[in-house]
């Protein structure tokens, strides 16, 4: 084989690795991802409970990187906490470390290289079923399969230092400048990971590269120590449109990570010395196998007792970055979104939760817009605050068209098409919803413009009409406060359905009873004609928002009691 045809078939290796790994990922969180996320936001202020949740949910899904994604949406969100986070990322460290015995199991120990393609074949049924249930558990069974065939694959063509002495001796040649080459090692674990996106590839390369000699000991440890820098600036990089908790998470990763690198560094000859021997048996040279689970007894325990230096220490860690990262004032904080202004998250999942939360957000800002023009309605034509508080609705109306447009065009970025039942109707539910909240928007404009209108044409109510108008209008903030009451349940039950039917018979009753009395006062002289025109368009906008509002807890209680 030409050494470039070797280099091909390595990256090759890698690179099916790596879709293994990506494809069963993403089959786990189809099947259990609703269970992880229930998990996750069950968390406690517990640490120990929050890096048990980290730990265990890594290890299934075999992706760091995915998980602290995952826990940077989830603060982006609102679900955790900058503490709590930082604690599931730590059990993340040490769950990731799973797949270093894999790959020393099944790659050095067993070599089940052979039983790679049956289980393709195996996968095949499931992933071309035509039930949706069945689809996952072949991406699971065929990314395993694709996952195993590519790192031992990768192992098997790894060629010794004899069969290429050029390239041993380069190698040897950076291994011999002591610390040195320890730091440099380190850049190179941390170079690649960053560009591979995966810390079990750069596992895979160290555990190969000491187990045919390429590399000794010390050397391949720093490798995996550069890893474990390098897996963290997936977050930072994530969260760099998120907002300031979820970058504080990101960056307290690294700040963990970087500290376990500093203790590691200092103490990485004597480490990698107790390991050999311990890995050697007494032999005085270990087997290419016990070369490669020594990297996954350092792996292990390089992570594990960082998390255990600092688990006791959250608080300082999350104050020391909050120096870092202090919150600053933006001028244009309601014109901008809160929880997805990044792009799409690791699942589909969790990027429709942060649109949920983005909803809610979205219906709180329609409740300050109804009472600013509460407000509105109240204040004389003449008021100093007149025109500034017409200005904050037009300004709010404008929020609630971006709000919507902004919301939608994320939503459509999500590929419902691989997704549960459960989660596309969520995304049915989300379009309906923003679209209804957007309607709220516009109809408490068009009432402020009603009332613009009213005192431009020199009309006012007497007060029954103001009284009556107060009435409506309360009617309908509670109806409002209620629906985003429900859209922060997980789900809504027929109690809560109840009353919220109840609230928009009361809008309707009161509606049709002020028509029905508004001709007759007309008749009878009480006001004009003008009057009560301008009168009715401000309670039919009011009776619009209440079918709005409904409108948005049927389609939240559709999505909440799928099934």
């Amino acid at each position: 084989m030409t050494p470039l045809l070797l280099i091909l078939s390595l990256l090759g290796g890698i690179a099916l690795s790596l879709y293994g790994m990506k494809v069963m990922s993403q089959g786990i969180l189809k099947v259990a991802g609703s269970r992880m996320r229930a998990s996750l936001r069950s968390i406690s202020s517990n640490r120990l409970h929050s890096f048990w949740t980290g730990t265990w949910i890594t290890a299934i899904i075999q992706s760091s990187s995915a998980m602290t994604v995952m826990t940077v949406g989830l603060v982006n969100a609102g679900l955790l906490s900058v503490s709590q986070s930082i604690a599931i990322m730590m059990g993340a460290n040490v769950g990731t470390t799973l797949s270093a015995w894999i790959i020393a199991t099944l790659g050095f120990q067993w070599n089940i290289h052979s039983w790679a393609l049956p289980f393709v074949i195996l996968a095949l049924p499931f992933v071309f079923s035509n039930r949706p249930t069945f689809r996952p558990w072949g991406e699971i069974l065929m990314g395993v399969s694709l996952y195993v065939l590519g790192f031992t694959t990768f192992i098997d063509l790894m060629p010794s230092p004899s069969e290429q002495p050029a390239a041993a001796e380069f190698i040897a040649m950076l291994s011999g400048w002591g610390y040195g080459s320890i730091f440099l090692f380190v850049l190179i674990g941390i170079c690649i990971t960053i560009i591979l996106r995966s810390s079990a590839a750069t596992i895979l390369l160290a555990m190969a590269l000491v187990a045919t000699e390429w590399l000794i000991f010390p050397i391949a440890a720093a490798l995996v120590i550069g890893d474990n820098v390098g897996t963290t600036l997936t977050a930072v990089i994530a969260s760099r449109k998120a907002n300031i908790s979820a970058r504080r998470t990101a960056y307290s990763h690294l700040l963990f990570n970087l500290f376990g690198m500093l203790w590691s560094l200092v103490l990485i000859y004597p480490i990698s010395e107790v390991t050999w021997q311990f890995v050697s048996f007494g032999t005085g040279f270990p087997s290419p196998a016990a070369l490669a689970f020594g990297i996954a007894i350092f792996h292990t325990c390089f992570n594990f007792v960082t998390a255990l230096l600092l688990i006791g220490f959250i608080s300082q860690i999350k104050a020391l970055v909050a120096r870092f990262l202090p919150i600053t004032d933006d001028d244009d904080e309601e014109l901008s979104l809160h929880f997805i202004q990044g792009g799409l998250l690791s699942t589909a999942e969790l990027s429709i939760e942060e649109a949920r939360k983005e909803a809610i957000l979205f219906a709180v800002r329609c409740q300050r817009m109804l009472q600013l023009t509460d407000d509105f309605l109240r204040l004389p034509a003449d008021h100093a605050q007149y025109s500034h508080t017409f200005s904050r609705i037009e300004k709010y109306e404008k929020i609630t068209d971006r709000l919507e447009l902004e919301i939608v065009r994320y939503l459509s970025r999500i590929d419902t098409s691989t997704v549960s039942g459960h989660t596309a109707a969520r995304t049915r539910a989300l379009f309906r919803i923003v679209d209804e909240l957007e309607s709220i928007g516009d109809a408490c404009y068009k009432i402020a413009c009603v009332v613009l209108r009213k005192n431009e044409h020199h009309v006012a109510f007497i007060h029954m009409q103001q009284q009556n108008i107060d009435k409506m209008v309360s009617l309908t903030r509670q109806a409002l406060d209620q629906m985003i009451t429900l859209l922060k349940k997980p789900e809504i039950n027929e109690a809560d359905m109840q009353r919220a039917y109840n609230m928009e018979d009361g809008i309707n009753a009161l509606r049709t009873q002020l028509r029905e009395l508004n001709i007759g006062n007309i008749q009878n002289g009480d006001y004009s004609y003008q009057s009560g025109m301008f009168y009715m368009d401000i309670v039919g906008s009011c009776e619009k928002i209440g079918d709005f509002v409904i409108n948005v807890v049927e389609a939240y209680s559709e999505q909440s009691n799928y099934v």
